[in-house]
């Protein structure tokens, strides 16, 4: 015990930084440390480690080491960002909304992988889009009020021609491309239709049709074929249901499920795995898409977007500021148990704070035996939070620190996680 001491009071004589263990992560949906607790509803990787979300108050975060940590960009912007859209690491387009006349949308556009935003000359006055695709630096599409399009990197934009019908003015909310000529769209409005959209020209020309009763927010392409689709209602008077196509969008099958909600987000990990981002729940598929169950959040997290990124590795976004990652428990387990602990939340902290344990065991699920302790900067023992058994997945913390006024005062602490010969530490600072 006494080394243990003796590390202790190395670490909080030497720490500076909250520093990262490099270790494996768990398996399944864990929440990731966010710097912001605004509303995320659109999120962007182009590979495993750069990825962005955009929230409704004008933010956009960036991570370049999957997720680990996320810094705030300057979009010099207070109003929502609606969607974000990226070609590589760093060349970007986001849209938003003005808050005062003239109204219309607006295209954020960066070079440097959003170092710096800049507000494109180009304004939709009068003009309502919500999303954005590229498909290389020169061709491009806005989709809301109609869809247009660009093919000089955004200097000017001409309408999409839509065949005219029933429901093919209503709004779009996405875009989903196969190949440069081959596409589809979707949006609706609610208690009105859901619509799915589809071009064979590269998006000059398209074609509608009204396939749900309310809107429709995603679509994942399986191959030239066969695409899926899931549509709900916000008013719960209609379940969810599953939308497939296997001759390229001339048909499309409706498939009520058991249960109701919204789906705002869609993709695949395998052949097989399917999820989707669906508010307080996400929606789960073993099957490629057949059947689907409920899988519910944990603290009341709300989802709003997700993405693959690989085989193994997945992101979403949510309310409050909430990221997620996804890895799938097929990755290589370790040999020997790991466990780690994140970065409380927030930090500096006034009263409650709230640090998650990640452990990931063997390959026969043998549990991690650790302790969790709170020293002072000098090395001394203040607090013991845990002595358990972890088993593979993640465990939620919170320290309400009106409860130990005897015991702290405000200041700069030392979490300890320790465990086998391990000891791995976070500062945290508590200010009354």
């Amino acid at each position: 015990m006494k080394s243990v001491y003796i590390i202790i009071s190395c670490l909080c004589l030497l720490i500076t930084d909250p520093v990262f263990a490099q270790v494996p992560e768990p398996y399944g949906w864990y929440r990731l440390q966010s710097p912001i607790n605004e509303s995320l509803r659109k999120l962007y990787f182009t590979d495993l480690n750069n990825g962005w979300a955009a929230s409704l108050s004008g933010s956009i975060i960036h991570t370049t080491n999957s997720g680990k940590t996320w810094q705030i960009q300057t979009t010099n912007v207070t109003t929502p960002i609606v969607d974000i859209f990226f070609l590589g690491p760093q060349k970007g387009w986001a849209l938003t909304y003005p808050s005062e006349p003239p109204f219309g949308t607006s295209i954020l556009k960066t070079d440097n992988g959003g170092l710096s935003w800049i507000k494109d000359s180009v304004f939709f006055e009068n003009e309502i889009f919500s999303t954005v695709f590229f498909s290389n630096d020169s061709i491009g599409y806005v989709g809301g009020q109609g869809i247009k399009k660009t093919t000089d990197a955004g200097l000017t934009w001409f309408n999409a021609f839509i065949e005219p019908g029933s429901v093919s003015t209503l709004p779009v909310n996405k875009f989903i491309f196969y190949s440069d000529v081959f596409g589809y769209a979707c949006g609706g409005r609610v208690d009105v239709a859901g619509v799915i959209w589809k071009t064979t020209d590269g998006g000059n020309n398209w074609s509608s049709q009204g396939l749900s009763p309310d809107q429709i927010y995603d679509i994942y392409i399986i191959d030239s074929l066969n695409a899926i689709s899931l549509s709900g209602d916000p008013e719960l008077l209609y379940p969810l249901a599953i939308l497939r196509t296997s001759d390229a969008g001339l048909n499309w099958s409706f498939t009520d499920l058991q249960f109701f909600g919204i789906s705002y987000a869609l993709d695949f990990i395998n052949s097989n795995e399917g999820w989707a981002a669906a508010g307080y729940k996400f929606l789960f598929s073993s099957d490629g898409g057949s059947n689907w169950s409920e899988e519910f959040l944990f603290d009341s997290t709300i989802v709003y977007d997700l993405q693959f990124v690989d085989k193994f590795t997945g992101f979403a976004c949510g309310e409050n500021g909430v990221l997620l990652k996804f890895v799938s428990p097929e990755r290589d387990l370790p040999d020997k148990p790991i466990i780690d602990i994140g970065q409380n939340f927030p930090n500096p902290f006034s009263e409650k704070t709230t640090f998650i344990i990640s452990a990931i065991s063997t390959k026969i699920d043998l549990p991690v035996k650790a302790k969790i302790k709170l020293y002072d900067m000098l090395g001394n023992e203040v607090l013991s939070f845990a002595e358990q058994e972890f088993y593979s997945g993640f465990y939620d913390f919170t320290f309400n620190a009106s409860d130990y006024n005897e015991k702290i005062s405000s200041g700069v602490y030392i979490l300890a996680l320790m465990y086998d010969n391990t000891v791995i530490s976070k500062k945290i600072i508590y200010m009354k």
